[in-house]
């Protein structure tokens, strides 16, 4: 019932029994719990029907609540973005993804010093803002194992099999959760199409980075332009048995070859200053998309991540260079829709994810995942949160880094 009051605001009981298939009374006695635990407002009332009785009472998310910390962290830089749980965004921030130089060679402990420092470096705003933070949900790129709380892989921070919630999911006195970064990006269109029908999507996140020069190993991310899938059926992200669906290789690919594409070195490093080089990596992305649409048969791919003044410039070199995209499209009723910049969209996505997990139904033979804030504790968490914020950074405690066999 949460899931439809924060996708219908203004609904009265009487409008969740009808759209539910339920009984008033089932209706009004979870409702009034949700009301007494404070995360569903009462507003306005409404008319009465023809039949009179008493006036419908709207309901709707208490903006009040509490809020959700969405971070995202690449090597060059992170976002925050704050999300109280009515969905509207209350805090933005960013900065230079922090680096302790002694902490090179041992990747877990740099990682959870980013973390750390980003937390350390927002604690003092977010602490003093009427929304208190209950959650904290941060996007990385790489494979990650969401219902059992490891990083299978992340590239960029040399990171294998991170356990990440026995490390970091209890560290600052709430809930941490994490998500790949490109499927942040389809958590985000959900919460955008919440008043829409739209449940079939493939997300594309393609970003520039400048690398992070403090990170001087040879294996490191330099310059260059980074490609995730993120794919959304029935309105279900997809994660795939090894949690790696999504993960990109073009078309051009060769085995002997690093990275995503088969492009020239000297076009990848130039994809963002010279027109040519982007049309060539475009052309790249693209062919490959083109043998993706009717296989998944999206109801629409949204591209993040690339700027503004690149955008005309996409849908030039596509109608020109790789018209059987358009026509695939066409062929499968599909659109294409390039997403306005949002330098805050994947910290969004990470935050309404953790929201948005309260709604999910887990599958009876699955086990517990990880990733899903369960009810009680959110009720204990805003509960405990009513006097002060419970958001705190453990300075100078050990990080206990258990060694893999």
């Amino acid at each position: 019932m949460f899931e439809t009051v924060w996708k219908n605001p203004n609904f009265s009981r009487i409008d969740i029994a009808r759209k539910l298939e339920l009984y008033r009374s089932t209706v009004s006695n979870i409702i009034g719990t949700l009301v007494e635990s404070g995360l569903i407002t009462e507003g306005d009332r409404g008319v009465p029907t023809e039949k009179g009785g008493r006036k419908p009472v709207f309901l709707s998310i208490n903006p009040d609540f509490g809020c959700v910390i969405g971070i995202e962290i690449q090597l060059d830089f992170y976002h925050v973005a704050v999300v109280a749980f009515d969905g509207k965004t209350v805090y933005e921030n960013f900065g230079r993804t922090p680096v302790n130089p002694v902490l090179i060679d041992k990747p877990e402990e740099l990682f959870v010093y980013m973390v750390d420092s980003i937390i350390q470096s927002i604690i003092q705003d977010v602490n003093i803002n009427p929304l208190r933070p209950l959650a904290i949900s941060i996007g990385i790129p790489g494979i990650i194992d969401i219902d059992s709380g490891v990083i299978k892989h992340s590239a960029p921070f040399r990171l294998n099999d991170f356990a990440y919630a026995s490390v970091l999911g209890n560290r600052y006195g709430i809930p941490l959760f994490m998500e790949n970064d490109a499927r942040c990006c389809s958590w985000l269109q959900l919460a955008l199409n919440k008043y829409t029908d739209k449940r079939d999507f493939l997300c594309v996140l393609a970003r520039n980075y400048a690398g992070n020069p403090v990170l001087t190993y040879p294996e490191s991310t330099g310059k260059g332009i980074g490609v995730g899938l993120s794919i959304t059926m029935n309105g279900r992200i997809v994660n795939g048995r090894n949690y790696a669906v999504g993960e990109y290789i073009s078309r051009s690919w060769k085995s002997y070859q690093k990275g995503q594409t088969g492009l020239p070195e000297a076009v990848l490093k130039t994809i963002d200053t010279v027109d040519d080089s982007y049309a060539e990596w475009v052309k790249d992305l693209f062919g490959t998309l083109t043998m993706m649409v009717p296989l998944l048969e999206p109801e629409t791919i949204y591209i993040h991540g690339q700027p503004r003044y690149r955008r005309d410039l996409m849908v030039e070199i596509i109608e020109d260079r790789v018209p059987q995209f358009n026509a695939v499209l066409k062929n499968c009723g599909a659109e294409l829709c390039v997403m306005e910049d949002d330098a805050f969209g994947i910290s969004k996505g990470a935050a309404l994810m953790c929201i948005q997990k309260l709604c999910e139904v887990q599958m009876l033979e699955n086990k517990a995942s990880y990733s899903v804030l369960k009810w009680d504790e959110l009720f204990d968490l805003h509960k405990r949160s009513i006097e002060k914020s419970l958001l705190a950074v453990k300075n100078g405690e050990n990080i206990e880094i258990c060694e893999k066999k």
